[in-house]
């Protein structure tokens, strides 16, 4: 869409994702968690967002590329809670909707603005065994061959290029997908729930401040990666109400 555009200035991104039995869910208690508090806006204005970072002190954190495969399996156990489990150049995070998981306020498939965010093998393990009833996850072996093992796959892979900046607490990507679709997101991370209001208005008066405009007639990477490329779990996102037709 807006690649192009932001190729020029940026270096460009790619990321990745794909999906496959229904298990019930129970509450998560997972160890090394932080709240991530994130927006995501239009990249229509990409190209004069290095300079407007700079106007407000702001500095240039780097550039990067890496690829997301994104994992559930045939019965959507996991998106349909909006919860998404994600493979980051082999490593593992699953991000847990904050609050109550049957509330469906402010989920979109994946572009939530606070999730739970769990990183690491071993964490994401202990807070899969906790989501997950009846022995899901039975095995001893790492986390990739054991979800294998338990009819879980990628449902979407994508490559992403990244811009990374930073204006005061905030972090601020410019991404473009592989598939093409650019979107700029800006995030805070907290540690208690007492902290999230206060990101939001951060994030708020920084993209305030440096013109971005909220998503208007398209999702984030992985929403609109999942429309074109997964109609299954798409269908069980609507059903479920996280996801508009």
């Amino acid at each position: 869409m807006r690649g192009a555009r932001v190729v020029g200035l940026l270096a460009t991104h790619a990321l990745a994702l794909r999906l496959p039995l229904r298990v019930p869910l129970r509450r998560v208690a997972a160890p090394r968690m932080s709240i991530e508090v994130e927006r995501k806006f239009e990249a229509t204005d990409a190209a004069a967002l290095p300079t407007r970072v700079a106007a407000l002190g702001g500095t240039l954190a780097g550039e990067v590329s890496f690829t997301d495969a994104y994992w559930d399996n045939a019965g959507c156990t996991l998106t349909r809670r909006d919860t998404w489990l994600r493979q980051r150049e082999g490593k593992w995070e699953i991000k847990i909707p904050l609050g109550d998981p049957g509330d469906r306020s402010g989920a979109s498939g994946g572009e939530r603005t606070v999730f739970r965010e769990v990183e690491g093998e071993a964490a994401v393990r202990t807070a899969l065994e906790s989501l997950l009833d009846g022995g899901a996850l039975d095995g001893t072996g790492d986390l990739e061959a054991t979800l294998r093992a338990a009819a879980f796959a990628p449902f979407v892979t994508f490559g992403t290029k990244r811009s990374k900046f930073r204006v005061g607490e905030c972090a601020i990507d410019a991404d473009v997908a592989s598939f093409g679709h650019s979107v700029v997101e800006v995030e805070v991370m907290c540690e208690s729930e007492a902290a999230v209001p206060e990101a939001e208005a951060a994030i708020a008066r920084v993209a305030g401040e440096l013109q971005l405009k909220p998503l208007q007639n398209t999702g984030g990477k992985l929403e609109t990666c999942i429309r074109r490329e997964a109609p299954a779990v798409l269908a069980a996102l609507v059903e479920e109400g996280i996801l508009k037709p």
